[in-house]
């Protein structure tokens, strides 16, 4: 573990390991073509249909340092076994990771870059169900704010054996994938965000 001076993320597609985060990039980045990220109004849900329960908007409300659900799809709410639109999306993490994770959805707001997550859950019967989240940046329809579009995909079907009340998520990896786009400088002033320094990251990934 350690501290990550910016640009070091992973600059291809293979650490990517879901086919749903996969393909869920795919169309990101295809919607932005050269641009820093898509409008959120420009994402057509019937094109990515397999994999609509398993997303969801994660915004900053105004004057927080945290991050919650707008909106989220049935696949989440089952992995989390509860409602969690309007929620803490930070919630289950402990301070360090939580400190982790919030970072990396911070470079994805402010430096229009995608971050990868990589977490396993654990539920009262030591269930253990491994997942990757890959957040997308996109502008709101009102172009004034990055929102982050992000995927959730359990590694396995979350509802094999009992995984109801999860006690709590561990944090595998953390990771930046760095792209390249025109304007970006243009689109940032507009929006007004300072991009932040460092970037805290666990080292590995799943075996």
């Amino acid at each position: 573990m350690g501290n990550l001076d910016l640009p070091h993320p992973i600059q291809t597609q293979n650490q990517i390991l879901h086919p749903g985060s996969r393909l869920l990039f795919r169309y990101w980045e295809g919607l932005r073509a050269e641009r820093p990220c898509p409008r959120k109004d420009e994402i057509e849900l019937r094109t990515i249909v397999d994999v609509v329960p398993n997303l969801a908007i994660i915004e900053r409300p105004s004057a927080s340092h945290g991050w919650q659900f707008r909106l989220a799809g049935t696949k989440i709410y089952n992995l989390f076994s509860r409602e969690m639109t309007h929620g803490d999306a930070l919630q289950g993490w402990d301070s360090f990771e939580r400190s982790v994770v919030n970072n990396c959805l911070d470079i994805s707001q402010t430096r229009l870059q995608p971050s990868l997550i990589r977490m396993r859950f654990i539920s009262k019967q030591n269930v253990v169900v491994a997942a990757e989240m890959i957040g997308l940046p996109i502008e709101n329809k009102a172009g004034d704010q990055i929102q982050i579009l992000a995927g959730l995909f359990p590694f396995h079907d979350a509802r094999s054996g009992d995984t109801s009340g999860f006690l709590r998520r561990e944090l595998v990896s953390a990771r930046m994938i760095w792209t390249e786009h025109d304007a970006g400088d243009m689109l940032l002033e507009t929006i007004g965000r300072k991009a932040p320094v460092h970037l805290q990251v666990i080292q590995g990934g799943l075996s």
